[in-house]
């Protein structure tokens, strides 16, 4: 009798621990998501097949992840009003600056084209003149096709001292605007 008394009561203890965490764990999806939303999919009552998707009811710009509450709090403008512009600077020193270093990259760039050309014209001078060695050419026209070389060598040079310049003016004009820029 007393075996099935123990028995019995360790039965009714336990059951009694175990039916709170049951409950729990049934109702654990619906509190764990309470307040809080998945802006990413649909809900069943907003699929409207018959109308098309508006635009001005969702914008995904309002479902940023990350700390939305942080941006509210440093007052920044919403999308939906006009945008500070930010890119405009209305000190004629700056925009000085800036077309600068518009114009040192436009030389940058053009000193980059020159100096492949050059590049592209050597080659073809050494497959001439490897053509002319593999033909039997004459001595005359070797020796102009390896002056020829030469010249294409200089220009080379030539383009590489002038690239460096402008690579040295454009680091410098940005250096300049970047000085501007924190004077403000």
């Amino acid at each position: 009798m007393k075996r099935t008394n123990i028995l019995l009561l360790t039965g009714i203890l336990s059951g009694g621990l175990i039916m709170p965490s049951v409950t729990v764990s049934a109702f654990a999806k619906d509190d764990q998501h309470e307040g809080k939303e998945n802006h990413g999919k649909h809900k069943g009552w907003e699929k409207k097949h018959d109308k098309k998707f508006d635009h001005s009811e969702h914008d995904r710009r309002d479902y940023r992840r990350g700390q939305w509450e942080d941006h509210h709090q440093r007052n920044y403008p919403r999308h939906d009003v006009h945008v500070i512009n930010r890119g405009h600077h209305n000190k004629p020193e700056i925009r000085q600056d800036f077309k600068d270093v518009r114009n040192a990259r436009k030389e940058v760039q053009e000193s980059r084209v020159e100096l492949r050309k050059d590049y592209t014209e050597l080659r073809k001078d050494r497959a001439e003149l490897r053509s002319d060695i593999r033909n039997g050419a004459s001595k005359a026209e070797i020796m102009k096709d390896r002056k020829e070389i030469r010249d294409d060598m200089v220009e080379i040079r030539k383009d590489h001292v002038e690239l460096r310049k402008d690579q040295t003016a454009l680091n410098s004009a940005r250096q300049e605007l970047k000085s501007d820029l924190r004077k403000r």
